[in-house]
């Protein structure tokens, strides 16, 4: 199950910028040399431009078009407000993680501000840097944003449609899990368990098990809570890694048979994926 939501497209984010005057603050910025050659001074320079982003004037008739929407199709649901920019899943350039996801926004005023927070994020430090080691231009990069029904999810984490680690192992399938919701998993901040799987053998290898000792999950009055993991550590069940590997085998033919980058997420039964990107080596 893919689980719903709607799209506020690239040309919301332009026209935010161009009433508010940040287009005119980015170009400086941008052909500023000091802002060029001094890493230090670029991220005060990045982080001031988030600010900005963050006080500007929203649109008064777009954010009544939201609410309305959101009333009608999520009442009472908390939403995730998550980015997606047009300089990523480019040939050599994944883009995975560079930019801020809002999870589980359930207060209409705090909805617009996660819109902007998205939108902000485009000028995180670490995404302006990876874009500049790839050579894409900043003057051309955009972002929309996608409001989600989230899914406070028992397990959740990414699987790859290949071996990170060996090319030759062909056919296998990568797990990375951990229990409650994945934002940490995706970011990369503690180990979680990671699993492969080898088609040729139809066999579960365990890499890691979490070292994880808390978990992210649904507060009642929005956002997350963290709360401590007690008992069994294994994630997944075999029974559940298989599923997972169906899953992954059936969308990778979706796109073609190209390997694919896929976030997951696990809750009472049901495989939920929130996300395929195709999968670049070394992204």
């Amino acid at each position: 199950i893919v689980p719903s939501g709607f799209t506020i497209p690239f040309h919301y984010y332009n026209q935010f910028l161009s009433a508010n005057k940040l287009d005119d603050a980015i170009y400086s910025m941008l052909n500023d040399q000091k802002f060029v050659h001094d890493p230090v001074y670029r991220r005060r320079q990045l982080a001031g431009l988030r600010e900005k982003i963050q006080h500007g004037k929203f649109d008064d008739q777009l954010a009544a078009q939201i609410v309305r929407r959101v009333r009608r199709e999520y009442p009472g649901k908390g939403l995730f407000v998550r980015s997606s920019s047009n300089t990523e899943d480019l040939p050599k350039f994944s883009g995975a993680g560079l930019y801020t996801t809002v999870p589980n926004v359930k207060d209409e005023r705090q909805l617009i501000e996660a819109i902007k927070t998205v939108w902000a994020s485009l000028w995180n430090f670490e995404a302006y840097e990876a874009r500049e080691r790839a050579v894409i231009d900043h003057s051309k990069v955009y972002m929309a944003v996608l409001l989600q029904e989230g899914i406070n999810s028992e397990s959740s984490g990414v699987m790859i449609t290949a071996d990170p680690f060996d090319r030759e192992n062909k056919g296998a399938i990568y797990i990375s899990a951990k229990r409650g919701l994945g934002i940490k998993v995706v970011e990369g901040k503690r180990v979680a368990e990671q699993i492969i799987f080898r088609q040729r053998a139809n066999a579960v290898q365990v890499l890691t098990r979490s070292d994880e000792d808390s978990l992210l999950t649904f507060d009642d009055r929005g956002g997350v809570k963290e709360v401590a993991i007690t008992g069994e550590r294994v994630v997944l069940t075999d029974d559940v890694i298989r599923r997972l590997v169906n899953a992954a085998g059936a969308i990778r033919r979706v796109f073609g048979s190209h390997d694919q980058d896929i976030e997951w997420a696990y809750m009472k039964g049901q495989i939920y994926i929130v996300q395929s990107r195709p999968f670049i080596a070394g992204g």
